[in-house]
């Protein structure tokens, strides 16, 4: 859809002539309808976010439907995104969450260390980690025993 968008110096896109912007918002109306969930995050370096996302486009998504505006720090690219905010409006979640991709690193941190932690407890009986290669979960994640390759992809692709 933004194909043909004129770009400055560094690759940025460059603001929208509001004729160019109400070509894309019809443009994509009839998808914005159809969708389940819409992740915004159009946004010009220095400037407003563009409004892609109309209020009666939203009007018109299945009840149940999400938004996820993460251009909300630049204004945000649905019209009726409120900053810092989870809101219903005519049945569609919008998060409006301020600075989303800062919250990402902090997120994916405890993942993996909940991950490392549960996979860890499953291994460890009576204070001793059992590697019993029976159990799928286990079978998966080895690599090696005894200096011997065991995974199964591993050893198809030929290590």
């Amino acid at each position: 859809m933004l194909r043909d968008v004129p770009f400055r110096s560094g690759g940025h896109a460059q603001r929208l002539s509001d004729e160019w912007l109400a070509k894309e918002r019809e443009s994509i109306r009839g998808l914005v309808k159809d969708a389940d969930i819409l992740i915004l995050a159009a946004l010009i370096p220095g400037k407003l976010a563009p409004i892609l996302i109309t209020e009666e486009m939203v009007g018109n998504m299945a009840p149940g439907s999400v938004i996820i505006d993460i251009s909300i720090d630049q204004g945000g690219n649905c019209e009726i995104t409120e900053a810092g905010k989870i809101v219903v409006r005519h049945g569609v979640t919008i998060n409006g969450i301020k600075n989303l991709p800062g919250m990402l690193p902090t997120s994916s941190t405890w993942m993996f260390a909940n991950n490392v932690y549960n996979m860890l407890d499953f291994l460890v009986q009576d204070g001793k980690i059992v590697l019993n290669r029976e159990d799928p979960i286990i079978a998966s994640t080895l690599t090696t025993i005894d200096k011997t390759v065991v995974h199964a992809g591993a050893i198809e692709s030929g290590l």
